[in-house]
């Protein structure tokens, strides 16, 4: 088992960037960050507008249901507002799950950018 921790362990160190190439990488980690931050604000947009229709909807159809209490489509009203909130719900959920990734893996390439900078300095001074 640690034979194939080893294994994994070298090959994600081959996947890291020479401080060669510490420019290249920076204009690739900024271009990819600038990605994600647009798909996130296209998905914010879009999860909101649904989040609104959906609250929209639901009290449509509550009102419609509090105003049939005597019939059985009253309390049908009321449960189908419930199903309605749900799909949106797990969209909403989806969202901030998503903005925490965005967060995070931000945060995890400037500390990577740090570190190979560190280290193409290191490099320089043993080099001198």
């Amino acid at each position: 088992m640690e034979k194939q921790n080893e294994n994994l362990r070298d090959r994600l160190l081959a996947r890291l960037p020479q401080p060669e190439n510490l420019r290249a990488y920076r204009d690739e980690v900024a271009s990819a960050l600038a990605r994600n931050e647009e798909a996130f604000r296209r998905e914010k947009w879009g999860v909101g507008a649904l989040w609104i229709f959906a609250v929209g909807l639901s009290t449509v159809f509550l009102w419609l249901g509090a105003h049939r209490l005597d019939t059985p489509k009253g309390p049908w009203f009321g449960i189908l507002a419930c199903f309605v909130l749900l799909y949106p719900l797990a969209e909403v959920l989806k969202h901030f799950i998503n903005r925490s990734r965005v967060e995070i893996l931000k945060e995890v390439k400037q500390v990577q950018l740090q570190v190979l900078e560190l280290q193409a300095l290191l490099r320089k001074d043993d080099g001198r």
